[in-house]
């Protein structure tokens, strides 16, 4: 019997449901589907899942998505250590609990943020405005304030002193929000001291199933400093033509350092600037000249009208 996975690591759930299969040692086959292509929704992948939706599972001849389900089903076929998934109906309940309201108001608030800050504008090129980002913040912190006082509280993990599914599950979904390089915890320690322990509790598999995350990552926060960086340049040069006393303007190289500042000045800017420097001043100095002489020829002028 053979169980196969069809996933894309960039996605939360999907994230969660191979770690959790590689933190319990179930064997499974990886397929990675790619999203951009729209392999989720051609017609032999549409025979798994109708919807064109993952994550998706193939469990010899039993096919099952959504990820909350296939954790739950993997958990009883396989059997796994019951503080994944407790078998005590209280303790099963609290996890249920989480994971429900975790898909219902976590994952939306997350999918906003991941929508504003890395889909629309490295994906497809759309501005969002500042203070749509500000208000789907705004919306999260909500969400990480009631985590911290109301889920996790001073226990180590969010169901008690043992991990579980649904950290598994939180994490990730947090996780999400680090790909455009945000970090959502720093005003939250408990929840910060959490999620370590949840890093830590996994490692390795934490960083291995996130490895994709971290190359994505870095891309995108390399992209919207080349964003930025174009833009200010952009703003410079218009900057730069407008003083021009050519119409035309001036074409003019432009670099900046890594903190966006602009490098000092080639030698020929120096130079360039400093002719443009001794021209004022000749010009200065033919005024004080000019003014001075006829400063002197208007005085004595005046004291010839005066005498008389």
């Amino acid at each position: 019997m053979v169980l196969t996975l069809y996933f894309n690591p960039l996605s939360a759930p999907c994230r969660s449901i191979l770690m959790f299969c590689k933190a319990t040692r179930i064997p499974l086959v990886e397929k990675v589907l790619d999203l951009q292509a729209g392999e989720h929704k051609k017609p032999q992948f549409l025979l798994i899942n109708p919807m064109g939706e993952i994550p998706a599972i193939k469990d010899d001849s039993f096919l099952l998505s959504e990820s909350v389900a296939i954790a739950k089903y993997l958990a009883e076929k396989y059997q796994v250590n019951l503080h994944w998934y407790p078998t005590d109906l209280e303790k099963r309940a609290r996890v249920d609990q989480i994971l429900a309201w975790h898909h219902t108001n976590l994952r939306r608030k997350v999918i906003e943020i991941f929508k504003d800050e890395v889909i629309l504008p490295f994906m497809r090129s759309q501005k969002v405005e500042a203070s749509v980002l500000e208000e789907h913040v705004k919306d999260l912190n909500k969400s990480l304030v009631h985590i911290q006082k109301h889920i996790l509280g001073d226990q180590d993990y969010l169901c008690g002193d043992e991990i579980s599914l649904a950290d598994i599950f939180v994490a990730c979904e947090l996780m999400q929000t680090n790909i455009s390089g945000r970090d959502v915890l720093k005003d939250y320690p408990k929840l910060r001291q959490w999620f370590d322990l949840v890093r830590v509790t996994l490692s390795p598999i934490f960083e291995e199933v996130h490895s994709a995350v971290y190359e994505f990552r870095d891309r995108v926060i390399a992209g919207n400093k080349e964003e930025k960086r174009e833009e200010k340049v952009k703003q410079m040069r218009e900057i730069r033509r407008r003083e021009s006393t050519d119409p035309e303007g001036e074409v003019i190289k432009l670099e900046l350092d890594d903190n966006l500042n602009f490098k000092p000045e080639t030698e020929a800017d120096k130079s360039r600037e400093k002719q443009n420097g001794a021209q004022e001043n000749d010009v200065k100095e033919n005024d004080i000249k000019e003014n001075g002489t006829n400063a002197k020829e208007e005085g004595n002028e005046a004291t010839v009208q005066v005498g008389e």
